[in-house]
């Protein structure tokens, strides 16, 4: 059982600290640890023994049956062993073990010896008392990693329960002020703002780092989201906003982290459209390329107008929640340009796709879809 010290993982989601040993990766591992073993108990005979390939072959053999034996029974017996108490598992483990290599010690004392079988038990309780101290090792080791592994967890929730507590839309109390004066003049529109108010407040009340929600959203959901923030955005600034949308076929499933676009389309609106008095034109591109989604929120600005304090606060928060996510594999640049006259600021995101509502998932490619994109 000495190879199971190099599978590690990451995420429990059975919540079980005993690793699968089902994975190509893990059997490659049992077969490399298991002959270090064997080259280590070669090494430390004593020097009066010449070395022999044939006496290494044999051993390696051996320790060979028993480490695959036991992997097996602890692949087989998993599903069990993880519904007990803790303390069950690990002695049924430990029994298990024990009994696997009492029978191959005798086995192999068969095969060694067929005419005259007398059991070495000596060599017998050996055996024994090494795969015991070995097996206890490893399932305290696993253990330990697995008690980090749920602190560490633990950890990344609560950052990602701060990070996503700072986003705050800004603008409740001039939404509260559009409705107010919309009920007299256009019940309708009043009406239309107050469904748009609580649905982005509904969103940002959702906790995704519990263990019960998700750390991300339907990517759908969140582009419906940025619609009613930019819609009640609209009632207030009137013609002066407006909104080019160019969405390619996303698949249903594929995620984002909840409150990525829109705090991107807010500050579009706060730091570009709102200080310019003839207003101007939000461009959201929204694409997957190589397996990657990469947005792109463009915005007319001020030539006066530079990056704020307060926008830099939005894109440090997404930038950490999405390095949190997704590693270095996921990236939000910022870039200034000037283009018929106009100045303007341009926000991208890129990250991996994924199909379901957890982290580990990555897109392997089984799914197709409609890279044509369309005007939306």
């Amino acid at each position: 059982m000495p190879q199971k010290t190099m599978i590690h993982t990451r995420h429990h989601k059975d919540d079980f600290f005993l690793p699968d040993l089902s994975s190509g990766q893990s059997v490659f591992m049992l077969v490399l640890i298991s002959e270090l073993f064997v080259l280590v108990q070669i090494l430390a005979l004593p020097g009066d023994i010449a070395f022999s390939w044939t006496r290494l072959a044999m051993l390696s053999l051996f320790v060979q049956w028993i480490v695959l034996s036991s992997s097996a029974f602890l692949y087989l017996a998993r599903p069990l062993l993880k519904k007990l108490p803790t303390w069950q598992s690990v002695m049924i483990s430990l029994l298990g073990v024990q009994i696997i290599t009492l029978m191959l010690t005798l086995l192999a004392q068969t095969l060694l010896a067929p005419i005259h079988f007398i059991p070495d038990w000596q060599q017998v309780n050996r055996n024994l008392l090494a795969a015991l101290i070995i097996s206890a090792m490893l399932l305290r080791y696993f253990y330990i990693q697995y008690e980090v592994d749920i602190q560490q967890q633990v950890i990344h929730n609560a950052r990602l329960d701060s990070l996503q507590a700072n986003i705050r839309p800004h603008f409740l109390f001039n939404s509260m002020n559009i409705i107010a004066s919309l009920i007299q003049i256009n019940p309708e529109k009043a009406e239309q703002a107050v469904e748009d108010l609580s649905d982005l407040f509904r969103a940002s009340l959702q906790n995704p780092g519990h263990q019960d929600q998700s750390a991300v959203v339907p990517i759908h959901k969140e582009i419906q989201i940025s619609k009613s923030y930019l819609r009640i955005e609209q009632q207030r600034l009137g013609d002066r906003l407006q909104v080019d949308w160019r969405i390619c076929e996303l698949p249903q499933r594929m995620t984002i982290p909840p409150f990525t676009i829109q705090p991107l389309v807010e500050n579009a609106v706060y730091h570009g459209i709102q200080p310019l008095e003839e207003g101007g034109c939000i461009n959201i591109n929204i694409e997957v390329n190589d397996q990657m989604v990469q947005i792109s929120v463009e915005n007319p600005m001020p030539y006066t107008e530079t990056i704020s304090k307060g926008n830099q606060i939005a894109l440090n928060n997404i930038r950490s929640r999405l390095e949190m996510l997704y590693g270095s594999k996921a990236s939000l640049t910022t870039d200034i340009k000037e283009q018929s006259d106009t100045k303007w600021f341009i926000a991208r995101v890129q990250y991996p796709c994924r199909w379901d509502n957890t982290i580990d998932n990555l897109l392997t490619g089984t799914d197709d879809w409609n890279n044509e994109c369309t005007d939306r």
